[in-house]
């Protein structure tokens, strides 16, 4: 048999048609290789993100834990400032019947030398 016969032929097209298979596939596996490599350093970086995140929520908490704090305690200022109001008011309250007092005292007071000076009385 001579070189060039078709069975020849078809065997070393087959053959090379094999090898070129063999490539293709082994680049795809290289390319899906290299896509795994590159999910799992996403996933590594998610990874620490949700580590960086998860201790920034801790942080947000105690933050959160002190505002409460603070709220509470202005809410008891508050309560504060509402009894001395009302303190305030009964003060004011007790001065206002003392000085209309006094007021109608001096008034009733001049009425009486009006009247002794008048000759009235």
């Amino acid at each position: 048999m001579d070189r060039d016969s078709p069975l020849l032929l078809t065997l070393s097209n087959h053959s090379n048609q094999q090898e070129k298979k063999e490539t293709e596939t082994e680049a795809r596996f290289t390319r899906i290789e290299m896509h795994i490599a590159w999910l799992r350093h996403d996933v590594n970086d998610i990874r620490n993100e949700l580590h960086d995140i998860r201790g920034e929520i801790k942080d947000v908490r105690g933050e959160i834990k002190d505002v409460r704090g603070e709220i509470q305690d202005v809410r008891g200022e508050i309560q504060d400032v509402r009894g001395e109001m009302k303190d305030i008011r009964k003060d004011m309250q007790t001065d206002f019947r003392l000085m209309f007092s006094a007021l109608i005292g001096v008034a009733l007071g001049l009425a009486y030398i009006m009247a002794r000076g008048f000759h009235w009385l």
